[in-house]
């Protein structure tokens, strides 16, 4: 059995999920994957706690249940914050599930910066450091040879990245369009269903899925924060997330809802990446598309992606997402595909 000394990033509904994953499934893993996790340190917005004998999953479940912070656990260090918790751990494997910060990226940016110098490997589901230092972390990882998987961050558990990377070898890419924000999705299913746009809002909100400022989702941002880290990662694109045109669902209404329905067709919030004379073009915007359509299907809850290719045509797939759990497995799927291939190369995980 293989311990990998933990740290997690943030105790929201990312990285509770995946300890809730790990509890019911630890037996399974250790069997099949030969690996265990132990969560040698935390860090939330209350600080940084450390154990390097590590804390109990049901430990910090019951933290998070209970209304309390890293600052009521053994191992408090109150004058570290939590950007800065690679610094003060001896650890393998960091796990950024912390809030997005699309100002500094902190603070998952400077973590995953200094993890990836120690040379551990990276798992994040978190999109605003990749938005805002691709090129820097990919660039730290290749260096110190720690690893970084990030497919959480894409569509939740929808395995984009890992199909993208794994499957579509020696092929041109043509296209990508998809639906990647399922709160959006939803605002739009609930106006077709006659309901204000406001109360769709709140009833996103309600369930857990949209933030108590909805911009980044029903502003268009989320969804191309998604499409950047697609492109980069595929395509090495070389331009910025800036260079997307952005435009959200904020001014759509039932008359246009209704109106669209009346020629079969239905608003979709669309990520698109259209290749032009060796140049790619990025942009999210409200779309009309058939209704009767692999993306007009793409329903309520759900995301979706459309891949055209030479070799490949055209690969289609889509998830249903209303709560983080799949996103949360995707977390676990990262680190053991990470894991594996350490323990292939003998690297970074002593017995």
């Amino acid at each position: 059995m293989k311990n990998v000394k933990t740290i997690l990033l943030g105790l929201g509904a990312v990285n509770i999920g995946l300890l809730k994953i790990l509890k019911e499934k630890s037996h399974a893993i250790g069997q099949t994957y030969g690996i265990q996790m132990d969560i040698v340190g935390v860090a939330d917005s209350s600080g940084v706690a450390v154990n390097n004998t590590g804390y109990s999953y049901d430990e910090l479940i019951s933290l998070k249940e209970s209304g309390k912070k890293a600052r009521d656990l053994a191992g408090f260090k109150a004058t570290v914050k939590a950007e800065d918790i690679a610094k003060h751990v001896d650890a393998q494997l960091l796990i950024d599930g912390s809030p997005v910060n699309l100002d500094t990226g902190n603070p998952g940016s400077q973590a995953i910066k200094d993890a990836l110098t120690n040379g551990w490997s990276v798992v994040s589901a978190n999109k605003a450091p990749l938005v805002l230092g691709f090129d820097e972390i990919q660039t730290l990882a290749k260096a110190h040879g720690g690893k970084i998987a990030y497919s959480a961050t894409v569509c939740g558990g929808l395995p984009v990245l890992n199909v993208m990377q794994r499957d579509l070898l020696a092929t041109e890419l043509y296209s990508v369009e998809g639906i990647f924000n399922a709160t959006s999705n939803f605002i739009l299913a609930e106006l077709e269903k006659g309901n204000e746009f406001d109360a769709a809002v709140v009833e996103a909100q309600r369930v857990g899925a949209a933030e108590a400022d909805p911009a980044l989702d029903i502003d268009g941002f989320d969804t191309a924060n998604k499409l950047y880290i697609i492109m980069k990662s595929f395509c090495g694109y070389s331009g910025n997330i800036s260079d997307i045109e952005i435009q959200g669902v904020r001014k759509i209404d039932q008359v246009q809802i209704n109106q669209a329905a009346q020629r079969n067709k239905r608003i979709k919030l669309l990520a698109s990446a259209q290749k032009n004379n060796g140049q790619w073009h990025l942009c999210v915007k409200p779309v009309e598309v058939d209704a009767n359509s692999f993306l007009g299907q793409v329903d309520g809850w759900e995301m979706g992606i459309s891949i055209k290719a030479d070799y490949y045509e055209e690969i289609a797939m889509k998830i249903k997402e209303e709560d983080p759990t799949s996103t949360c497995a995707a977390v676990l799927r990262d680190v053991i595909n990470i894991l594996r291939v350490e323990r292939a190369s003998g690297i970074n995980c002593p017995e």
